[in-house]
Order: structure tokens, then C-alpha cells, then sequence
């Protein structure tokens, strides 16, 4: 996968499925403590106020914190390394080739 199929297209599919959890979670509970009530609430509604008050405030508390630290992100290319003592490997097949 590229850099930005990474970034942009798996960071989308985290952040919903970790929201989907916590509405999910949400009303599981609700379910439980309403028990007379007809609804549950909107899981639309959950699932935003998940994402937007929960997991990006964290995700951006813990940004900082790497940065803090030190660790970079860089674009550069995928490293190619050369082995040290390379090894060759001779086969025969069943014609003695």
C-alpha cells in the first residue's frame, strides 16, 4: 500500500469502526436501563459524538505526545538492503538438470 492509501483510506476505516464499537457499546447499555422506553436512541447520533468528542481528541492527544517524543513520519521510498554474505542454493530436478 502507498503512503497515502494508508494514511487517508485505513485512518477513515479505523476511526468508523472503533465508533461503531462504542455506539454499539452505547446502546447495548441503553437497551438495558430502558427497559420500558420504546427506543434506544440514534446510532448516527452515537457514532458522531463518538468520533468527534472521543477517538479525535484522543488521536490528537497522542499525535502530540509522538511528536514530543521525537518520532518523525517521512515519504521517503521503501529501503532496499543488500544482504551481507548472500547464500546460492543448487537444485536438481528429477531429469539431473
Amino acid at each position: 500500500m502507498s503512503y497515502l492509501t494508508q494514511m487517508a483510506g485505513l485512518a477513515y476505516h479505523n476511526f468508523i469502526s472503533a465508533a461503531v464499537g462504542v455506539a454499539l457499546a452505547i446502546a447495548v447499555i441503553r437497551g438495558i436501563v430502558r427497559r420500558e422506553k420504546s427506543t434506544i436512541g440514534n446510532f448516527w447520533v452515537d457514532m458522531t459524538r463518538a468520533t468527534l468528542w472521543v477517538l479525535l481528541p484522543a488521536c490528537i492527544v497522542g499525535a502530540l505526545f509522538l511528536v514530543s517524543q521525537g518520532v518523525v513520519q517521512n515519504f521517503k521510498p521503501y529501503t532496499t538492503v543488500q544482504l551481507v554474505d548472500p547464500q546460492t542454493v543448487q537444485t536438481t530436478g528429477s531429469d539431473g538438470k
